[in-house]
């Protein structure tokens, strides 16, 4: 076994990148690393410098559709399931493929993100320890405190919420028992013996260590695994943008240098305040209905410049590619001049907007919070209105329902009234907002989380643990 560390993740940027970012990091130690995921993700991994390898059992498009469904999943237990279904043929096919590529040089660590929990069996058959990378804490389990996938409970105010957390949590932990046993038989063969261990932690998460790439100060109360290690975001994304990484000089975001006509930047005048919208790599039907919403916003916010990005989705309709150059100001017919569809935008540049209206992902959350700006929340799917729940317990954010974006002009008018409440601030929520600025500025995960990796290549795995303190 050679002293290397394999880095196993999907090709979605909220997953790929914070595991990219860490592995820079250890790379810049001397530590050596391999990638391994799709083909898709194979132009990103060159861009950050990294040797990688192709699960090429795995294809990108199958990937995407599992994890971009056409109908948002939410919390219906028949369309859970069958993305669970879905997504249990795939880690089938990287369980005998991640086999293959580390049984000819087996590593010391395999740090898979938290959505490939087949790493765990892999890596024990190699004689490897096995760490996850959980970009989200919020979806680690716990037996106290609120739980996730509720559609984004707020911590109890007395006996009554405290009564909903338990019945919420029994609730979320039958259903994976249950899905357990209408899975047994494939889940074993991949090295599962159930959805829990006795202890009541995850199978699908390490007993050894988790890297939680997150603020601990973030969270909910409850009790954490003991395996959990706080660590900080990894704010990193690869050199360049979709269509063209490694290209340094390709990054959209740069308003004189795009020479869109519509940046407030280039006109005569007071400078007019820019607001982001960013919904992330998924969920193409909502950002559909987001450019029309937010021609109906650009209107009664006369005196706001809009930017949306669209991560490199390409829309019905044409708006946006991830090969785009860069900004269009006109990408659909009709749309006023203020609101430009971007392909990509730096989330290292957040601090050029005056607020930013987001989805709830992990990223473009930490993003915002790292660049000390208000945010209005939009929570669509998956673990979005748990993260929405934490901006708002802690005074960072707004939270609208995304049933907004199908009102049409009602909707547009809530969502204009929300941006105006986040230009203009709280003296509150400007403290909060520069508390958690501070807190990410002192938190880099990457640094922390390379720490706690070339630890581990020195000492002996755990044989047992405690249980963990209190965030």
């Amino acid at each position: 076994m050679s002293g290397h560390i394999a880095l196993v993740a999907p090709p979605f940027a909220g997953h790929l990148h914070p595991v990219l970012g860490i592995g820079v990091e250890l790379a810049r130690r001397g530590i050596p690393v391999r990638v391994l995921s799709t083909a898709g993700a194979l132009p990103r991994i060159r861009a950050a410098g990294l040797p990688g390898e192709v699960l090429a059992s795995v294809d990108d498009a199958r990937v995407q559709v599992v994890a971009d469904p056409v109908e948002r999943v939410g919390r219906d237990p028949v369309r859970l399931h069958r993305q669970f279904r879905a997504t249990l043929g795939i880690l089938r096919d990287l369980s005998g493929d991640l086999d293959a590529h580390l049984a000819p040089d087996p590593p010391a660590i395999v740090v898979a993100d938290f959505t490939l929990p087949v790493a765990g069996a892999v890596a024990a058959r190699h004689g490897a320890r096995w760490f996850t990378a959980m970009p989200s804490p919020a979806a680690i389990g716990s037996t106290d405190g609120t739980p996730s996938y509720c559609g984004g409970l707020l911590p109890p105010r007395g006996a009554v919420g405290r009564a909903r957390d338990a019945v919420a949590r029994a609730g979320v932990r039958t259903f994976k028992r249950s899905v357990f046993a209408l899975n047994a038989r494939p889940l074993r063969e991949l090295g599962f013996t159930g959805a829990f261990r006795p202890d009541g932690t995850e199978q699908a998460y390490s007993p050894d260590t988790v890297l939680a790439l997150g603020l601990a100060e973030l969270e909910l109360p409850r009790t954490w695994p003991a395996s959990v290690r706080f660590t900080g975001p990894v704010r990193y994304s690869p050199p360049g943008r979709p269509g063209a990484w490694g290209d340094a000089d390709g990054v959209v975001g740069d308003d004189r240098r795009a020479g869109d006509p519509s940046a407030s930047a280039d006109r005569p005048g007071p400078a007019r305040p820019r607001v982001l919208v960013a919904f992330g790599t998924h969920l193409a039907p909502e950002k559909a209905r987001l450019v029309d919403v937010l021609a109906r916003v650009a209107a009664l916010l006369p005196d706001v410049d809009l930017d949306l990005t669209l991560g490199g989705t390409t829309l019905p309709g044409g708006a946006g590619s991830g090969s785009a150059p860069g900004p269009s100001s006109a990408p659909r017919s009709g749309l006023p001049g203020r609101l430009r569809v971007l392909a990509y935008v730096d989330y290292d540049r957040l601090d050029r907007y005056a607020a930013i209206v987001h989805h709830g992902g992990t990223g473009i959350a930490q993003a915002a919070l790292a660049a000390g700006r208000p945010a209005v929340v939009v929570p669509v799917d998956y673990d979005q209105p748990d993260v929405a729940a934490r901006l708002v317990h802690h005074d960072l954010a707004e939270r609208l329902d995304a049933r907004v974006l199908r009102t049409g002009p009602h909707g547009a008018e809530r969502l204009a009234a929300a941006v105006r409440r986040a230009l203009a601030p709280s003296v509150a929520r400007v403290a909060a907002l520069e508390r958690f600025r501070a807190a990410c500025a002192r938190d880099d995960g990457a640094v922390r989380s390379a720490d706690l990796i070339e630890s581990a290549l020195t000492t002996t795995r755990p044989s047992g643990r405690a249980r963990g303190a209190r965030a």
